[in-house]
């Protein structure tokens, strides 16, 4: 069975409201207390939802958010600010955090925040899965009898298509965040597809796609690309 696991990063204990909702809600969790041993368990575990308390660290927490999304797109980021530090929250969610919690810590908000990480990261899972099967599905050997039925359809079509069939679970009635789940998906195709077709020619691709080589080197980075 899948579970997922949640990560801490937290210069003092961590709350105790945030501790007992994570339990309650049966996720795996462990706590750390300084930005490298948070980024070095990103790197060898498989996190998918990281909470971090702001107090003690500052506005460094943007860098370690930029670093953990270059790592990983699909791990969520929970903040955790003090009282009356409302002027940093836009910021936090500009530079990757999915929510922001404001001290005191509440049950009923926490567990509704950490139900909606939840319910992302699982959705995540679910994309990734059908896209790799897809991918196993469709070799050369399956393309002509697949393209025929592809050629007729424009390429907003297929994803309509994709998206209706997603939608229309049970499972995924009130979900939030569509946007910022799919898109790096669709760039990741796009610049996958274009180094294939340029036989790994990272400045074809970037030409091909119409974006600066060095965006597309970036782009590669974020969406955990590798050299072909």
């Amino acid at each position: 069975m899948y579970r997922i696991k949640a990560l801490i990063l937290s210069k003092n204990e961590p709350q105790a409201v945030l501790l007992k909702t994570i339990k309650k809600i049966g996720l795996n969790s462990r706590s750390v207390r300084t930005y490298e041993s948070a980024l070095e368990l990103v790197h060898k575990k498989a996190y998918k939802l990281i909470c971090i308390d702001m107090s003690g660290f500052g506005m460094d927490t943007l860098e370690t958010i930029g670093r953990i999304a270059r790592i990983k797109q699909d791990i969520i980021i929970i903040g955790i600010i003090p009282r009356n530090k409302n002027v940093i929250y836009t910021k936090l969610l500009n530079n990757g955090m999915y929510e922001v919690l404001q001290k005191p810590l509440k049950p009923l908000t926490t567990a509704a925040s950490l139900g909606r990480a939840i319910h992302v990261i699982k959705l995540y899972r679910e994309l990734n899965l059908q896209s790799a099967s897809e991918s196993a599905g469709h070799k050369d050997t399956d393309h002509q009898a697949s393209d025929n039925d592809i050629e007729d359809l424009g390429l907003g079509e297929l994803i309509k298509k994709k998206l209706s069939m997603l939608l229309s679970k049970p499972s995924q009635r009130g979900i939030t965040n569509l946007y910022q789940l799919v898109m790096p998906i669709v760039e990741k195709s796009f610049i996958e597809t274009a180094l294939k077709f340029s036989k790994n020619n990272q400045v074809k691709a970037s030409m091909m796609l119409g974006i600066n080589r060095n965006t597309f080197k970036t782009k590669m980075t974020q969406l955990g690309i590798k050299k072909q």
